[in-house]
């Protein structure tokens, strides 16, 4: 019995957003795996699109991204929805992330570093979404 309690995972309905589309092939099929509803975006734009017709627990999204960048995006959705905003886990493949410290630390949402192992995914999921 124990086991299995630990074992489950919170499951939610999550929107990937990254213009790398072998990162975002990656954690769309991992966050499936794990029974999640998962949609997945190429860009911010086509993000913002799939908004306006779901409602997300948690949108995953690249940082740097072309045209709209993942703190734009991030504002873009808190502005439409202030009072009840999903929740962002934030990833990235650059090296120095010293350009986004000061805003990832003002939204309390966290970086998770490309690239990274399902377990790490995992569990930053599993956090967010028991939050």
């Amino acid at each position: 019995m124990g086991l299995l309690a630990s074992a489950q995972i919170t499951t939610g309905r999550i929107l990937v957003v990254d213009d790398d589309q072998g990162a975002r092939e990656f954690i769309v099929s991992s966050l499936r795996a794990d029974g999640h509803e998962v949609d997945a975006s190429g860009n911010g734009f086509e993000a913002l699109r799939l908004l306006g017709r779901q409602c997300y627990d948690l949108i995953v999204s690249d940082v740097i991204m072309h045209e709209v960048d993942g703190p734009s995006l991030y504002s873009a959705v808190t502005s439409r929805w202030p009072s009840n905003p999903p929740h962002f886990l934030f990833v990235s493949g650059l090296a120095n992330n010293s350009a986004f410290e000061g805003f990832l630390k003002v939204i309390h949402a966290p970086l998770l570093p490309k690239p990274f192992k399902v377990g790490a995914l995992r569990r930053a999921i599993k956090r967010i979404l028991q939050s």
